[in-house]
């Protein structure tokens, strides 16, 4: 535990913290200055070097939109949220159920009535309900499931139901009122952070079947081939896989038309109407908005990655002998074991990889970037927020603007992190 250290005392050491002075001064130097100096600057109309001017919080107006009534909506949306699902706070709890009912209701009712133009959405009482409906209907949904099924299963789609409903409602008033490119980003990210929770199956699957190795040989062997791929640098595996894109040279179209794959695609793609895969016509991965996004979530295939592999190797390599001993005695199968045994004492790691995903995917633009350039791929279909900020910086010169893109990056960072600190636990 650390030691709690007085004044008087500190004037006894002061020697001993001399040594960590340059190490204190050139953090605060090269990490908190830098970040000060983006907070600072996101009230400003600033291009990067010498034109500044305070424009106090515009650049976020400009962003998020200005709407009093719809982020008054937005709080209260999101107090009885949290009621509902975690039941805090606990005064709110009871009645969480029907207050959200009653408001999502109220405002659906406002917005199927309102006969002209909206000055809250900026569009006409048509358009909003047309999107709010999905809101409203999965609120609905879920909390009256829940109020007639009273069971786990019902309160678990309750959950997911009115979270959908919330997120909903929040990515399209935001993308009606603010910055549109902004928040289509934000929901290219959402995508991605779908994806990439798939894409941690492969690593987990990887690490149980190299644990369950009987040679201690072979299995330090596979944790050694398994650090080789981190000395590549991240810059060359992207540029491999931007060859394999290549729509005439590349290995990805000619293994699929070798294979014959690609008369599959064809034939499904006129079965449901894509217009995307046309015979006699290689695909062009990264220059067709429609398959720019299906590139980046197969970018990286078998999705088996390195540190991922190791830290379940590490969390495995816990697990006590005498644990599996008492799971063959008992005559339980593999897939036994890794459901009772293996996977839950690994939720520990699987949780810490969660959060890093998360955040990883929330700041990524570097991989886009290189794939794509910095317009985000044809149509900027790709332009995260990410991206955005980058661009903002450094070829539009919009500086202050990209620091007001990074601080909204932050607190939806620091918002999941503190949501995953407090109500995602562990328990072995």
């Amino acid at each position: 535990m650390p030691k709690y250290v007085s004044i008087k005392r500190l004037t006894s050491y002061w020697r001993l913290y001399l040594f960590v002075a340059p190490a204190a001064v050139l953090v605060g130097i090269f990490a908190y200055f830098p970040a000060a100096s983006a907070i600072y600057h996101a009230f400003f109309r600033w291009n990067g070097s010498y034109v500044k001017e305070f424009v106090g919080l515009y650049n976020f107006y400009q962003l998020l939109g200005w709407s009093p009534f719809l982020w008054l909506v937005m709080v209260a949306w999101v107090v009885l949220l949290m009621a509902l699902l975690v039941g805090r706070p606990m005064r709110l709890a009871g009645w969480a159920p029907w207050g959200l009912l009653s408001m999502v209701g109220g405002l659906g009712v406002a917005l199927f009535t309102a006969g002209t133009e909206s000055t809250v959405l900026h569009m006409n009482a048509g358009e909003a309900w047309q999107w709010y409906g999905r809101a409203l209907w999965a609120t609905v949904l879920g909390v009256g499931l829940h109020q007639i099924v009273q069971r786990n299963w019902s309160q678990m789609v309750q959950g997911v139901l009115v979270l959908y409903g919330f997120l909903w409602f929040y990515y399209q008033s935001m993308y009606a009122t603010g910055d549109q490119t902004l928040w289509s980003g934000f929901g290219v990210i959402f995508i991605l952070v779908l994806a990439n929770l798939v894409k941690m199956v492969p690593s987990i699957a990887t690490a149980v079947v190299i644990h369950r190795l009987k040679s201690e040989q072979w299995q330090y062997i596979y944790r050694v081939l398994f650090v080789v791929p981190m000395i590549v640098p991240g810059m060359v595996g992207l540029l491999v896989w931007k060859s394999f894109f290549d729509p005439t040279q590349g290995i990805l179209n000619r293994v699929l038309i070798g294979s014959g794959f690609f008369d599959v695609l064809v034939w499904f793609d006129g079965l449901v109407g894509w217009g995307v895969f046309h015979a006699g016509s290689s695909p062009s991965w990264l220059g067709d908005a429609s398959l720019v996004i299906p590139s980046l979530i197969f970018w990286g295939f078998p999705w088996v990655g390195t540190v991922g592999v190791l830290i379940y190797l590490t969390g495995l390599a816990g697990i006590d002998e005498s644990v599996y001993e008492a799971a063959d005695i008992a005559g339980a199968s593999s897939l036994q074991k890794f459901t009772y045994i293996e996977f839950p004492l690994i939720l520990t790691q699987v949780r810490i990889n969660l959060v890093l995903m998360i955040i990883g995917t929330l700041q990524t633009y570097g991989q886009i970037l290189i794939l794509l350039g910095d317009s985000g791929g044809p149509q900027g279909v790709a332009l995260v927020p990410g991206l955005y900020m980058f661009r903002s910086a450094f070829v539009e010169l919009y500086a202050g603007k990209a620091c007001a893109i990074g601080l909204i990056v932050f607190f939806f960072i620091l918002i999941l992190t503190e949501i995953n600190n407090r109500y995602v636990r562990v328990e072995k």
